[in-house]
């Protein structure tokens, strides 16, 4: 059996650089603010510098990204208009695909599941090659009891096959967490298949999370994918996840977090060797048995089952993108203070991800079976990308001030410290017209306004924007830090459920 390098480790070589490398990002990101800090009382002219390069940088980002967002928005406008199912059919093998389809839930009212299930009995796909699993919790007690006899009464009869399983509570090694349950279902769905002689080479497990709305097209055009690679059980398959569920009822900060983190993964996209799987995703069944299925003591479950799957792999291992939306919910709550800290925490979790980056680092980046240039090209990526989450918007809004604060009479007498606050506005307020591309793809792939709405509440899709600085930097780059702040120090997460409002009822995610 695949053995994949364990976080909670006791052996002491292994649980050295397991800490070694749990402590990096934060020393990198607290080192480069100290850094900058510092060197604003002795060097106030190259920190200065430093800052107004940075600026540029990310001006030159903000045009790069929009390009890609455009891209992307114009491949899913396409892929959507496309007859996937017809395409599917015509291919040899169609016949034999299965489809266990995982939605994950704990504490979410059975409304919440209904919404993404009904989703599936619309699917352009024979709905009897499709087996629906409802993957509860036994901690949830006599709601998990009435949550199933509720579903199985609506939905009896509509698949293949509809499931629900119960994972236990307090099994010996286990966290409380998405990922514990998901292996649990998934080995009783292996049971299942087996008895079933349904193949797992040709089974595509897709796991989604219980508010999961998926598109009419998503798994006909997943179905395609998988046919036509030429290796179905080296790639995950991820389609694009748009927030889409409650957009209009969020409040504004949390909309342009739920749309900003959309078009991230829209970005993202169409530069797909920096593809990891998130959220709601798909993959071969046959590789998820092979790979033994997810850690059971991970918070960030849907990313790390793509660095295990790259390692057992050596390497040969990456995800398609799948250009058909899939709809999730925005974060929400009864008032905008609670809602300011779900997002906040539901941040804070999703930054959490770069635990990810010790069990990499102790499993693929010494495995001499992978090409060193794709071992450094994917490290630096996960390295990379949460040292901007988590030091870039302080950079560009705070440290501009430090040179100018710090930097004593003679580099506050000089010119160029006059016009530094003024040149880096301008780049800034240049940066920020980016958001007109943002604010439009915004509108047109918004779901109708609902009736009980006003015109107004369009208007506040664009206004909305003003609060980018804000979230930026408090639900951005702020639970980012404490994220890998709690790694340096080994004041570890648990999994964190997002709390769910809707219309008339109360949930988690």
């Amino acid at each position: 059996m695949y053995s994949y390098p364990d976080p909670k480790t006791k052996d002491p070589t292994q649980r050295f650089w397991q800490r070694v490398f749990e402590m990096l990002p934060a020393t990198l990101a607290w080192g480069t603010f100290a850094s900058l800090i510092g060197l604003s009382f002795v060097l106030p002219f190259q920190v200065a510098l430093f800052v107004l390069i940075f600026d540029l940088y990310w001006l030159f980002k903000a045009v790069y990204l929009s390009a890609h967002l455009i891209v992307a928005y114009r491949q899913m406008k396409k892929d959507i208009k496309i007859n996937w199912l017809n395409k599917a059919k015509s291919l040899k093998g169609f016949e034999n695909i299965s489809h266990v389809v995982m939605l994950l839930t704990y504490d979410e009212a059975p409304e919440v599941l209904a919404q993404s299930i009904e989703s599936l009995t619309q699917m352009e796909y024979p709905l009897d090659k499709v087996i629906v699993v409802v993957a509860t919790e036994e901690r949830e007690g006599e709601a998990r009891q009435k949550k199933e006899k509720y579903l199985k009464q609506k939905f009896k009869g509509v698949f293949q096959d509809f499931i629900v399983t119960t994972h236990p509570d307090g099994i010996e090694g286990e966290m409380k967490a998405k990922g514990a349950n998901a292996t649990y279902a998934a080995k009783q769905m292996k049971e299942y298949l087996d008895k079933k002689n349904i193949s797992i080479d040709q089974t595509i497990v897709s796991v989604f999370d219980s508010d999961t709305v998926s598109h009419p097209k998503y798994f006909a055009a997943l179905t395609y994918e998988f046919l036509t690679m030429d290796n179905p059980h080296k790639h995950s398959y991820q389609p694009l996840p748009m927030y889409h569920n409650n957009i209009w009822d969020a409040p504004a900060f949390t909309r342009v977090v739920a749309i900003s983190s959309s078009f991230w993964h829209m970005m993202e996209s169409v530069r797909f060797d920096r593809m990891v799987t998130f959220s709601s995703h798909s993959m071969s069944f046959k590789t998820l048995v092979e790979v033994d299925f997810w850690p059971i003591n991970m918070v960030s479950d849907d990313s790390v089952i793509y660095w295990k799957c790259v390692n057992y792999y050596n390497g040969d291992y990456s995800v398609v993108p799948i250009h058909i939306p899939v709809s999730l919910d925005a974060v929400q709550a009864h008032n905008p203070v609670q809602a300011f800290k779900n997002q906040y925490f539901q941040m804070r979790r999703w930054a959490y991800g770069i635990e990810n980056l010790a069990t990499t680092m102790r499993s693929y980046a010494i495995n001499s079976k992978a090409p060193i240039g794709d071992r450094i090209r994917r490290i630096w990526n996960m390295i990379e990308g949460h040292y901007t989450w988590a030091t870039s918007a302080f950079i560009l809004a705070i440290f501009i001030w430090f040179p100018i604060w710090f930097g004593g009479n003679t580099f506050q007498s000089t010119v160029f410290s006059n016009i530094l606050p003024r040149y880096a506005s301008v780049i800034m307020n240049i940066t920020l017209l980016g958001l007109i591309v943002t604010a439009y793809i915004n509108i047109l792939l918004l779901p109708p306004r609902p009736k009980r709405y006003s015109r107004w509440r369009t208007a506040m899709m664009y206004l909305q924007w003003i609060f980018i600085p804000f979230v930026a930097l408090l639900l951005g780059a702020l639970p980012a830090i404490e994220a890998q702040t709690r790694l340096l120090f080994g004041k570890y997460l648990g999994f964190w459920v997002t709390p769910k409002v809707r219309t008339n009822n109360n949930s988690k995610k």
